[in-house]
């Protein structure tokens, strides 16, 4: 944790005038150059927590893996992460140069579109009570509880109980974390459903279908395109889900 916060002097000032010393939990910035089968491939700022985790989900959303056995090696050093896989090979790397802590501008949707994903298992059934409850639960996490300054993504079964969570500095990090750990640990996707804190736009609901989650759900808004990439993949698109509701967007019959 000591990497994911630091500690800074701050000055503190009130309405009356008054000001006083201090010292604030701030959520930690790093930055990673992440290279594939000896190359570089880009810079990436995130929080200093489930790196391995990260690859794994970041490469998969970014349509550069299909699955965890196609990474042969990954080696973190301080600055660098090396990562070796027999697929990189086999298609052209896209370029993305530097991903900030949004993390999404890299994924080229309109070439993933034409791959004709579709998330045709109905199986998954959550009650709105589950979702209700457990999208609350994001505020607990406990590098937001120090800083208020991460994102939060977790990963739950059916019944509401927790696969796998993240957090970072960043809303696509985290949630490439939580796609990575899944992939790890060879968790069933379409038996899962995702809860993020950040908005839904399409690239975000995008990650959800390459990983085949069939239900993805925020406290935060939803996009327009984010229904339009939910609602032609097949997924349920759930968005303010907070105050005792939600609102579903698309593909409702998941929700008992």
């Amino acid at each position: 944790m000591d990497e994911v916060i630091v500690n800074r002097e701050i000055k503190r000032f009130f309405a009356d005038g008054s000001n006083k010393d201090l010292f604030d939990e701030i959520i930690n910035e790093h930055r990673f150059k992440i290279r594939l089968n000896g190359e570089d491939f880009l810079d990436v700022v995130l929080s200093k927590s489930f790196l391995k985790e990260f690859v794994c989900g970041f490469l998969l959303t970014r349509g550069l893996i299909n699955r965890y056995e196609d990474i042969s090696s990954i080696n973190i050093e301080p600055d660098v992460i090396s990562v070796e896989s027999v697929c990189f090979t086999e298609r052209e790397l896209p370029q993305t140069g530097v991903i900030e802590t949004t993390g999404g501008r890299n994924i080229n949707l309109e070439g993933e579109r034409g791959r004709r994903l579709l998330i045709e298992d109905k199986d998954l059934k959550v009650s709105a009570l589950t979702i209700i409850q457990k999208v609350r639960t994001l505020s607990d996490m406990p590098v937001f509880q120090r800083t208020g300054g991460s994102h939060c993504s977790v990963l739950f079964n059916a019944d509401g109980e927790v696969v796998f969570s993240s957090e970072d500095l960043g809303r696509h990090n985290s949630v490439d974390k939580v796609i990575g750990g899944g992939m790890i640990n060879n968790i069933d996707f379409n038996r899962c459903w995702l809860a993020v804190s950040g908005r839904l736009p399409s690239d975000m609901v995008f990650k959800a279908i390459l990983a085949g989650i069939p239900l993805i759900a925020s406290v935060s808004a939803v996009t327009s395109e984010g229904i339009d990439t939910g609602e032609a993949a097949g997924i349920t698109v759930i968005g303010f889900t907070r105050e005792g509701r939600l609102n579903c967007y698309c593909h409702p019959e998941r929700i008992v």
